[in-house]
């Protein structure tokens, strides 16, 4: 099942780790057996972390994304993989970032053989990151192409540097975003509850990109292929 939840600043600031904390507790409702967060920080730095067991054990961790300004966050059900190896745990890399993903891909055999990819765990979520690495065009088309061609519901959230921006894809599975501020902060979570400000549900088969200083919406549509480089 998983579960997943970011955080964007657009006011220089940190999320509120008291909020951080509830959003955490909930999603761990959808997945208790690991978790983990990557993020970039304000001097530009990407950084990750993920561990076994329910994160509501270890909230204390949040402390060192305290300088996030891009999030993504994950609690883990484990469908494809034994989280006591952590390699299998998310996040996985893409390109440079970090994706996480709530769902089965129950195709991703046939799309490691397919795009020639290597993956070097057991999760099937890995093979996600690895097609974003693989295809060519704006994160936004590789990402919308990858949730077209991997088989079954799915959310994913992914967080990259250089520009800093965190792309959300839905495509089945349920994502809402909480608006702060007048948009100087956002929080989003596969379950609405904790999530402050203005909630609204993300379409779905549609995606979100937070840039730099810019949100846009795009959908995610179209024959399920990948541009492979």
């Amino acid at each position: 099942m998983c579960g997943v939840f970011g955080f964007v600043s657009y006011d220089g600031k940190g999320p509120n780790l008291k909020t951080l904390s509830k959003i955490a507790e909930v999603t761990m409702a959808r997945g208790p057996h690991a978790f983990g967060f990557a993020w970039l920080d304000w001097s530009g730095r990407l950084k990750m972390f993920k561990r076994t067991g329910r994160i509501v054990d270890h909230l204390g961790l949040l402390a060192m994304v305290a300088d996030a300004r891009v999030l993504v966050g994950h609690c883990r059900w484990a469908t494809h993989g034994d989280p006591e190896n952590n390699l299998n745990n998310h996040p996985h890399p893409a390109d440079g970032g970090w994706i996480v993903h709530n769902g089965v891909v129950s195709n991703h055999e046939e799309l490691a053989a397919e795009y020639d990819l290597y993956p070097v765990t057991d999760c099937d979520s890995e093979v996600l990151g690895l097609l974003i690495a693989a295809s060519r065009g704006s994160l936004q088309a590789r990402c919308a192409a990858v949730a077209n061609v991997a088989r079954g519901n799915l959310t994913m959230l992914g967080v990259w540097g250089h520009p800093a921006r965190l792309v959300a894809v839905r495509a089945g599975n349920p994502l809402s975003v909480g608006e702060v501020r007048g948009g100087e902060r956002f929080y989003l979570a596969s379950l609405p509850d904790e999530l402050p400000g203005k909630v609204s549900e993300v379409p779905d088969r549609s995606g979100l990109e937070f840039g730099p200083s810019v949100l846009t919406a795009f959908d995610v549509a179209g024959e399920p292929s990948v541009a492979s480089k």
